[in-house]
C-alpha cells in the first residue's frame, strides 16, 4: 500500500507500524512545526461494523484520551475523518516499546522493574480516576524512553478496538495480556488494566510470559483456568515475596485482585522493601542507572530517619546542599516510595545540573497528586529554613553527634504502634518503626518521631491520641 503524502493537514513522513484496523504514521504539523504520530482506522474495516456508529464510538474514545494530561501517557491532539477513514493525531515519542526491550534484554533488574512499574501504575491510577480504562495494556503499548521513562500509548483507542472486536466475535493477536473477564465477554473495569499490568510485571521479573502457549486457544484456556508458575520457581534469585504479589495481581476473579492502581503500587513498594534489591554487577549495559556502591564515610544522625551514610551523596556532582538537608530530603522521599529513596537521591545528585533539577527528578518518582504535592511542600519548607549560602556537601560535613544509648521497647507496644502508623503510611510503617527505635530513648520519643512521618496535622494528632 502506498504511503499517503498527507492526512488532513499533516505531512506524512514514514510508516511506523501496521495493525488489523489501520496504520500508524509519523507525520509533521506544518503549523506548529512538530512531529506527530497518526493512527488511522481504515474505511473498509469500519464498513464491517456499521461505519457511522463505529466512527462515533471511535471519536468518543479519542475525546476521552484527549483529556488525559499526564507525563506517563502519550497525549492525543486531534481527531479527524476523511474519505479513507478516521484518524487520531497523537504525541510522537522517540524510544522503544517495552516488548522490544524484553526481547533484547530478557528479564529486568529489580531497580528497573520498580522504575517501570511505578510509572505504569501512576499512569493507570490517573486515567482510572479520570474514568478512562485502557483495556489493552501490553508491552507493545508501553514506550520506554531514555532514562527509563515510560509513556503508555493508545489510551481511548484500545477500548473502541475491544468493543468492535467483541461485536464481530474475533480477537486480534494472541490474548496473553487480556483479563479473563474480557475473554469471556463480561463487563470489565479498571481491574482488567491492573491484571494486564500484573502480566507485564511477571514478564519483567522472569523474562517470560505467564500464559505462553502454542495457540491462541490454549493461551485463552490458561488465562481463564491455569495458575502460572511461581516467579521464584523460574528465577531462583527472586525473593518469594513477589510470588504472593503476582498471585493476587493475576487472580482470575476481579474481586480477588488489587482494587486500584494505588493499592497495587503500595503492595509493590512493600515487596521491594522486603526484597532489598541489589545493584547490578559491573559491566551491565545499564550501569549508568545505578547509584554508586556505598563506601565508608561520615555518618550523620537525622531525627527523621536515624543514622545514614552520607559519604556518597553528591559524590559525582556536589550541589549546594548540606548533608543535613539531603538527609531530610531522603526522609521525605522514603515516606512515599520506601528504602529505594536513598538510591534515587544518589542517582539524582549524580545526574542533576542544578538543585532545582535535583528536586524535579526526585518528585517524578512520586505519583502525581497529594503525595507529590506534599513532598514538594516539604522541600519548599526545607529551602526556606536553610541559610542563604550553604557549603557544598563535598567540602563541609558536620561532625557526627554522639550516639544515644539503645532503648529497650516492649514488643507489644511496638506492634500496636506499627498497626496504628500503618493506617496513615501503609506498609512502610514497619521500616519507619525500626528507624525510630534506633533514635529514641523512650516510648514517648518513639511516638513523637513516628508522628513526624504523618504530614497532616489532624492525622498526626489522631495518631498520637490513639496511642494513649
Amino acid at each position: 500500500m502506498t504511503i499517503p503524502e498527507h492526512i488532513g493537514k499533516y505531512e506524512i513522513r514514514r510508516e511506523l507500524g501496521k495493525g488489523a484496523m489501520g496504520t500508524v504514521y509519523e507525520g509533521f504539523d506544518p503549523v506548529i512545526k512538530r512531529s506527530v504520530a497518526i493512527k488511522t482506522i481504515l474505511a473498509e474495516y469500519l464498513a464491517n461494523v456499521e461505519s457511522e456508529a463505529a466512527v462515533a464510538r471511535f471519536k468518543h474514545e479519542a475525546q476521552a484520551g484527549g483529556r488525559l494530561q499526564h507525563p506517563g501517557i502519550v497525549g492525543v491532539y486531534e481527531y479527524g475523518e476523511d474519505e479513507k477513514g478516521a484518524f487520531i493525531v497523537m504525541e510522537y515519542v522517540q524510544g522503544q516499546s517495552l516488548r522490544h526491550c524484553l526481547r533484547e534484554r530478557g528479564r529486568f533488574e529489580l531497580i528497573d522493574v520498580f522504575e517501570v512499574m511505578k510509572q505504569l501504575l501512576a499512569a493507570l491510577d490517573y486515567s482510572h480516576r479520570q474514568g478512562v480504562v485502557h483495556r489493552d495494556i501490553k508491552p507493545t503499548n508501553v514506550m520506554v524512553l531514555s532514562g527509563m521513562k515510560i509513556k503508555v500509548m493508545d489510551f481511548g483507542v484500545a477500548r473502541i478496538e475491544s468493543s468492535s472486536l467483541t461485536q464481530v466475535g474475533t480477537v486480534i493477536g494472541t490474548p496473553t495480556h487480556i483479563a479473563p473477564e474480557q475473554l469471556l465477554g463480561l463487563p470489565s473495569d479498571c481491574r482488567a488494566d491492573l491484571w494486564s499490568a500484573g502480566v507485564i510485571l511477571y514478564e519483567m521479573l522472569t523474562g517470560c510470559g505467564p500464559f505462553l502457549a502454542d495457540t491462541p486457544v490454549t493461551v485463552m484456556y490458561k488465562v481463564m483456568h491455569i495458575e502460572p508458575a511461581r516467579p521464584s520457581a523460574i528465577v531462583s534469585s527472586l525473593p518469594p515475596v513477589f510470588d504472593a504479589l503476582l498471585k493476587r495481581a493475576l487472580a482470575k476473579k476481579p474481586d480477588e485482585r488489587f482494587q486500584s492502581a494505588r493499592e497495587f503500587t503500595n503492595a509493590l513498594l512493600a515487596a521491594f522493601v522486603k526484597s532489598k534489591p541489589v545493584a547490578r554487577p559491573p559491566g551491565s549495559s545499564a550501569d549508568s542507572m545505578l547509584p554508586p556502591a556505598p563506601v565508608p564515610g561520615v555518618v550523620v544522625r537525622n531525627d527523621s530517619i536515624g543514622s545514614i551514610d552520607t559519604s556518597t551523596l553528591g559524590a559525582s556532582m556536589p550541589l549546594p546542599l548540606p548533608v543535613g538537608a539531603l538527609a531530610e530530603i531522603e526522609s521525605s522521599l522514603i515516606r512515599s516510595i520506601g528504602p529505594l529513596a536513598k538510591h534515587l537521591v544518589r542517582k539524582g545528585m549524580e545526574q542533576a545540573k542544578s538543585v532545582e533539577e535535583f528536586y524535579s527528578r526526585l518528585a517524578e518518582n512520586i505519583p502525581e497528586g497529594v503525595e507529590r504535592a506534599d513532598f514538594l511542600k516539604r522541600i519548599e519548607r526545607l529551602n526556606k529554613a536553610m541559610p542563604a549560602s550553604m557549603p557544598p556537601t563535598s567540602t563541609s560535613l558536620p561532625e557526627p553527634p554522639s550516639a544515644k544509648p539503645a532503648a529497650v521497647f516492649d514488643p507489644a507496644t511496638l506492634a500496636a504502634a506499627e498497626k496504628r502508623l500503618a493506617q496513615y503510611v501503609g506498609p512502610l510503617a514497619r521500616v519507619l518503626i525500626k528507624r525510630a527505635m534506633n533514635d529514641s530513648g523512650d516510648v514517648q520519643e518513639l511516638y513523637r518521631k513516628l508522628s513526624e512521618q504523618i504530614d497532616s496535622e489532624p492525622e498526626r494528632a489522631a495518631f498520637l491520641k490513639g496511642l494513649g
